[in-house]
């Protein structure tokens, strides 16, 4: 009896000392996010946080995966992909890019906004702006939405939010084109009063990871199974209320 467990035990030993080093040996997925992008995503003394970041963190922890998160500046986040400095992204889950990426389940909704100088009004959508300016990070997911349901617009590319909100202000821009949480962050620092909150958003966007066509499935599958379960017990929406309501 003695030298049955003990054979069984060396078998279970061996048989966990095959599985532990793959566990161990995982390379994290590194995930680039836009910066800055409050309250979203953005770096603040070395370490990411936002709504986005604690909200994969929270659904990563489910389903033991690990993250690690890199910081870019918009223009610059789908080449953290191309030279290897990154995986995966944070996206806006747009027609275009549905053709370049496979996406997980969603991490949050948001959507574009036009900001305008204060103080006039809102817009009351994306053809009421049709023979004026409308500026947009180059990079966005919202410049060839536009293109595409208001053709009339004169649609005008920006590098960033920063240089999209300076055009305002300054009017060589009748609107900015921009995400409406993000946008509403940024336009407070910067110009204090001087823009116009959006009273509505013209359109919804489904922002998720993305990874190019055909690669990862297993985490995306993974990633997305943590993303459901943390939906449905409420974590997510805990995070969400913290973070809005700053």
């Amino acid at each position: 009896m003695t030298f049955l467990i003990t054979h069984r035990c060396m078998l279970f030993l061996s048989a966990l000392s095959i599985w532990l080093p793959n566990v161990v040996a995982a390379d994290p997925i590194r995930i680039t996010h836009n910066q800055p992008f409050p309250p979203l995503s953005e770096l603040k003394n070395g370490k990411s946080e936002g709504l986005m970041i604690d909200v994969l963190r929270a659904a990563s922890a489910r389903v033991g995966l690990e993250l690690e998160f890199v910081a870019a500046p918009l223009e610059q986040m789908q080449l953290t992909l191309k030279d290897g400095r990154a995986d995966a992204l944070l996206s806006g889950m747009t027609p275009e890019r549905l053709r370049l990426y496979d996406f997980s389940s969603q991490v949050v909704a948001t959507g574009g906004a036009l900001f305008v100088r204060a103080p006039s009004s809102t817009p009351e959508n994306l053809m009421a702006m049709a023979g004026k300016v409308v500026v947009t990070p180059r990079t966005g997911p919202l410049a060839d939405l536009i293109s595409r349901v208001a053709p009339a617009v004169k649609l005008s590319l920006t590098t960033d939010y920063e240089q999209s909100l300076a055009r305002v202000v300054d009017g060589s821009a009748d609107a900015a084109a921009l995400n409406y949480h993000a946008g509403a962050v940024v336009a407070a620092r910067l110009y204090p009063g001087q823009i116009t909150k959006p009273a509505a958003m013209f359109q919804e966007i489904v922002n998720a990871v993305a990874v190019p066509k055909g690669t990862l499935p297993e985490f995306l599958t993974r990633l997305s199974r943590g993303l459901d379960a943390i939906r449905a017990d409420g974590t997510w929406a805990e995070i969400n209320k913290r973070w809005i309501a700053q």
